[in-house]
């Protein structure tokens, strides 16, 4: 599927049944456990509930909820067009390819048939995509050694959020909701969970799900900044290079 078409339809339904949506509004602080008062950007709102959906995105407005997910930046690249035969050679099917290895590649043939989508994790902080693309471009050509010579056409990533016990959460905390921590499936899960949610919202006993679960995780000395992470990546990258 196509995450941007899927959240512009989300949007446009939502919309239709009456959700205003306010852009450029950030939340600057919450205040209260119900009613609550959030001091945003355009402004002072009241609201009788909230919900953080903020995943890889969760910052201090919330510290109870950013020092219980991992942002991880997760990168990706396309290429430019590939000669049809090479490309059907290389991917005879439309499925996604995953490998094996805990710092993982995937990679499918994009939806318009003439390119690969390829992603991965290719420096142990944080980079920029203009950084991330030529590494990615290069471990895409080892993998498939007949690309060498493709140009990539574009370039991007985002924050994913993990969780100490790798489960998603959906629960209540300090008066607010809360669904996050997908750990790299944000499109089917946080689907599956918004719709708890909302159902959470209005009484609805079919909100019920096994990912509420009471205890979420977090570890001493964490506050939503992960530190370890360069040393984790190098560790399982050795664990790699030694097949364990």
């Amino acid at each position: 599927m196509h995450p941007a078409k899927y959240h512009r339809e989300l949007v446009r339904l939502a919309a239709e049944k009456g959700v205003r949506f306010m852009a450029g509004c950030r939340v600057e602080s919450v205040r209260g456990e119900g009613p609550f008062r959030l001091l945003t950007s355009r402004g002072e709102v009241l609201a009788n509930e909230v919900v953080m959906a903020t995943n890889g995105y969760t910052s201090a407005v919330t510290p109870q909820l950013q020092r219980r997910v991992i942002p991880i930046g997760s990168y990706m690249i396309a290429t430019e067009e590939i000669e049809p035969e090479l490309l059907n050679r290389l991917l005879p099917t439309d499925k996604i390819i995953s490998d094996s290895r805990k710092v993982v590649y995937y990679y499918r043939k994009a939806l318009d048939g003439q390119r690969i989508l390829f992603g991965g994790r290719v420096s142990g902080s944080e980079t920029d995509p203009a950084v991330s693309g030529p590494l990615l471009q290069r471990e895409l050509v080892n993998l498939l050694p007949e690309l060498e010579g493709i140009a990539i056409s574009h370039s991007w990533s985002g924050l994913v959020a993990y969780t100490f016990d790798e489960l998603p959460h959906i629960g209540k905390q300090q008066g607010m909701h809360y669904a996050m921590g997908y750990c790299g499936a944000g499109v089917g899960m946080a689907s599956y969970l918004g719709n708890k949610l909302g159902k959470q919202l209005v009484g609805d006993p079919d909100g019920k799900t096994a990912f509420s679960i009471p205890s979420f995780q977090t570890r001493p000395g964490y506050r939503g900044k992960p530190w370890f992470l360069p040393a984790a990546v190098q560790y399982y990258r050795l664990r790699d290079r030694l097949n364990i």
